[in-house]
């Protein structure tokens, strides 16, 4: 028996998504800032752009914001990295961020505490899924680093990418990780495994594609009849933020895929074609298979276009670019002469390349 098709009279869009963490109940006592803890509102988002993308290096946070004019240094400049980190060096002592040093790089990452989220909330920063330095895998320190980075340029008033994506910079609310997107995915396998152990003779067994692309056609035929905005799609239903196809027969499509990072700019989206960028960060090389299967997950995905319009690959020297380019001829995809797919250096903020070494960055800050 195949799952129901979810409709907007049966099952309204917003009920399936979790309850933020951002509004706890009564039960949940939120973390209170460190006594005698001075964090300011422009510190508060360095703490919070913590709690989004732990791992996150003293370069990455100093392109959040621009400086305040002293009469020692101008105005609506990025602050040094020096002087960003003598401010980090404020925020670890009152206890609202922590650090460790990547043995192998030197390279040394930052992440919020329970304190910090308390200082963030304080702020009115959401972070509805905050996570930390202690959840993450210590051999992927410098591809979480890299994730962090690409994202503060998305958020920095510098304005990173408005030549070469036309993209003004993006209120860090509208940056979403691949753990905030597994977050919402998670609450929906629950569902449908649920329902394959409430009945055995479920033939798809419990087929995320399919279940999104049914969630897709629900949300169109909301906004059709006038109950739903384009520009509310992925906000109702953010688990459609993770890729995923249909598994019939000998697909190559992907069932899961969940980008390293999705920029939200449907926000004055008016028609069906979303304004979204799907954002993958690679520093080392995958297989062409695997290749292979995203991108042909890629193509489908983008010429459908309800959730996202353009996905962008972050990498670095030339053999992945190189790569990622034979895969899209030999496919026949036409992923990047369309232009739904670029192919971008990973730049440190003064536009130096970053170059990796067995996958550990050379060179500093």
């Amino acid at each position: 028996m195949a799952l129901p098709v979810p409709t907007i009279e049966a099952q309204p869009l917003p009920a399936i998504e979790p309850t933020p963490v951002a509004a706890p109940s009564t039960e949940v006592e939120r973390p209170k800032r460190p006594s005698g803890a001075h964090i300011t509102e422009g510190n508060s988002r360095l703490v919070a752009f913590t709690g989004m993308f732990p791992c996150i290096d003293a370069e990455g946070l100093s392109m959040l914001s621009f400086r305040q004019e002293t009469r020692f240094a101008p105005g609506g400049e990025l602050p040094s990295i020096k002087g960003t980190k003598a401010r980090l060096d404020k925020i670890v002592r009152v206890g609202a961020m922590k650090r460790t040093t990547n043995m192998a790089s030197k390279v040394v990452h930052y992440g919020i505490t329970d304190s910090g989220i308390g200082a963030a909330w304080s702020f009115g920063h959401a972070l509805e899924r905050p996570d930390k330095l202690d959840n993450l895998s210590k051999s992927r320190l410098t591809h979480y680093q890299m994730i962090a980075h690409v994202a503060a340029q998305f958020a920095s008033p510098q304005g990173f990418f408005r030549d070469s994506l036309g993209v003004e910079p993006v209120p860090i609310d509208n940056l979403v990780s691949e753990k905030m997107m597994r977050n919402s995915f998670d609450v929906v396998k629950r569902k449908l495994k649920e329902e394959i152990d409430a009945d055995a003779s479920v033939d798809h067994r419990g087929d995320f594609g399919r279940w999104r692309n049914d969630v897709i056609s629900s949300a169109i035929s909301a906004v059709g009849s006038g109950r739903l905005r384009w520009s509310e799609i992925v906000e109702a239903r953010p688990a459609l933020l993770t890729l995923g196809a249909p598994q019939r027969g000998n697909t190559k499509l992907k069932a899961v895929h969940q980008p390293d990072l999705a920029v939200i700019l449907d926000g004055d989206r008016t028609d069906s074609r979303a304004k979204n960028l799907l954002v993958e960060v690679e520093i080392s090389k995958k297989s062409w298979e695997e290749y292979d299967a995203i991108f042909a997950t890629l193509k489908a995905e983008l010429e459908e276009g309800s959730i996202y319009d353009r996905a962008i690959y972050f990498t670095h020297g030339t053999q992945i670019p190189s790569l990622l380019r034979r895969v899209n001829a030999g496919g026949s995809y036409n992923l990047i002469e369309s232009g739904r797919l670029l192919i971008l250096p990973l730049l440190h903020r003064d536009g130096a390349p970053f170059t990796f070494s067995n996958r550990v960055q050379v060179g500093g800050n």
